[in-house]
């Protein structure tokens, strides 16, 4: 598995105790291969009540028998953003399993399956060894083999029942039986206890400097906190940390924490974004807070980072014997040759799949990796209509995305009905991605002193702010033009060659970005614009498949 993408699956939330993930954030920082987690929690403290593990391999199968053993246990929350697999499984569809496997006092037990030609579902429990007070658990693995043993990718979620003791999930790949009759294991190694652990730091929220706390434990030798000014009334907070153990650097996250006198926690206002690798391949993190908040409300700071507690060492595999037999009129395939208006005839709607629990579109393009340039994707589907999203597994063939579309409407399960149903995709939000040109931004005099330019830039007004701090110089820029997207990234020419700046901050919202040149030596400097985007938040694209 490539190992952007891997880190991007590990910690997508799906609960509606935390924001969606933001896709388009994720898709940027891959192209700058500079994301190891994105992780938008709106409370830590909620992390008992809500969890997510590691993607890694997974599959099951459908048929249409009763699973009532599954509805021991409420599912809603789990498959809060998996409409189909809950309106299936409250419709009567889907395998029901039942088998468990207990080891070392802890019990892995697979509930019910589901598979149709989109994807493949399994809902398991597991119930921990020791008392966990509902903190996440993770896996060394957690995999579904098919019958020569080979691993299926996929990815999981799951979430604490406190009530019965266990934990929810869904194991879920885009990968389908091709046989009627499949032979699988089902199997987890290694359940790891975790927990939050909280270093009191001295951090002075007045003082712009840099300020270095040691922390040495844990794999953490030190941590660095920055400040800048992100708006009129907030301000940001990086953290950057250096491990010595490099297996907790790809696992945690760590992040600047702080209370007021009464011991709440101050929130931040925008998501966070933790792991950011940055130029000397430095774990950084990333939080805005309310400027008056954090420096005269906020009493005490720690900082925080999720380390394992314990951990119970074993296998355990559920063997699976499931059948595609009774599903095999259960969906409804159409080759298509339908292009996307508006974009040069580059991308063409080639096929949709319709399932009981599922629709997807497959778009082909000329250029490999080709994104679709729209944020948000629906399928109005008989005057229904249903969220879709761009999958980040499906098809590995780079002239091709797979727009996947939930089920919500056990009305809709009828596919043969849904294939004479009119169906019109829905692309809102389109923003474009432009390649920058040879012109040049000059930045002079460079010093301690915060110094704005604007500049004109592809017909728009630029603002470049720009100044030292510790050595470092950092670039930020802003536009007052709503449409235009933002720069992705800069940078400048060492005899020829290019050499580009770190990303420190991006929001397409708002059109700002930041970046680091390290230890810069000298009074000026010419950068270049790599890449930029424009948009069009009205522009919307409505395609009949016929």
């Amino acid at each position: 598995m490539n190992t952007v993408e891997s880190k991007v699956k590990n910690h997508m939330k799906h609960s509606d105790h935390i924001e969606y993930p933001d896709f388009d954030k994720m898709f940027k920082c891959i192209q700058m291969d500079e994301l190891r987690v994105v992780d938008q929690l709106k409370e830590r403290s909620q992390r008992g009540k809500t969890k997510v593990a590691i993607v890694l391999g997974v599959s099951v199968a459908v048929m249409a028998t009763p699973v009532y053993a599954a509805f021991q246990y409420d599912w809603s929350d789990v498959l809060s953003h998996k409409s189909g697999i809950e309106s299936a499984l409250q419709a009567g569809y889907g395998q029901s399993i039942e088998q468990s496997v207990t080891a070392h006092g802890v019990t892995l037990t697979v509930h019910n399956a589901f598979v149709d030609d989109n994807r493949t579902v399994l809902l398991y429990t597991i119930k921990p060894g020791m008392e966990t007070d509902g903190a996440e658990i993770r896996y060394d693995q957690i995999v579904l083999k098919d019958s020569e043993g080979k691993p299926i990718e996929g990815h999981y979620y799951q979430q604490w029942n406190e009530e019965q003791g266990v934990y929810q999930g869904y194991f879920e790949t885009d990968w389908v039986m091709s046989e009627n009759q499949s032979d699988l294991q089902f199997a987890i190694t290694g359940v790891r206890y975790l927990q939050d652990i909280q270093e009191e730091i001295t951090l002075d929220p007045k003082n712009t400097n840099t300020q270095k706390f040691n922390i040495q434990k844990d794999g953490i030798e030190t941590v660095e906190v920055q400040s800048f000014q992100h708006t009129e009334d907030q301000i940001m907070i990086r953290s950057n940390v250096t491990f010595t153990d490099t297996e907790l650097k790809e696992q945690t996250w760590a992040r600047i924490t702080a209370y007021d006198p009464n011991g709440n926690m101050i929130k931040e206002t925008e998501s966070p974004v933790y792991g950011i690798a940055g130029a000397t391949g430095a774990y950084s993190s990333t939080q805005i807070f309310n400027e008056q908040q954090f420096k005269e409300r906020a009493d005490h700071f720690t900082f925080t980072y999720t380390h394992e507690k314990e951990r119970t060492a074993g296998t355990w595999n559920v063997d699976l014997s499931l059948s595609k037999q009774q599903m095999e009129t259960g969906a409804v395939k159409k080759e298509m040759d339908i292009p996307l208006k508006s974009l040069d005839g580059e991308a063409r709607i080639s096929g949709v799949v319709v399932t009981p629990t599922q629709i997807r579109l497959t778009i082909d393009h000329q250029k490999d990796n080709y994104r679709v340039p729209y944020r948000s994707y629906q399928l109005e589907v008989d005057g229904r209509v249903l969220e879709g999203y761009v999958s980040l597994e499906g098809t590995l063939n780079p002239n091709q995305t797979e727009l996947r579309f939930e089920q919500s409407d056990s009305s809709l399960m009828d596919v043969s009905s849904v294939a004479n149903k009119p169906i019109t995709l829905i692309a809102k939000d389109r923003v474009d991605e432009h390649a920058g040109d040879q012109t040049s931004i000059r930045l002079t005099n460079i010093s301690t002193q915060p110094q704005t330019v604007t500049k004109e830039y592809a017909g728009f007004l630029i603002n470049w702010t720009y100044y030292l701090k510790d050595g470092n110089l950092y670039v930020g820029s802003s536009s007052p033009e709503s449409t235009f997207g933002g720069i992705n990234q800069t940078y400048f020419l060492d005899h020829g060659e290019k050499q580009y700046l770190t990303p420190l901050y991006f929001n397409d919202s708002d059109n700002k970005h930041m970046e680091v040149f390290q230890d810069f030596k000298g009074k000026n400097i010419d950068l270049y614009v790599w890449n930029y985007t424009t948009k069009e938040p009205d522009g919307e694209l409505r395609i009949p498949l016929k």
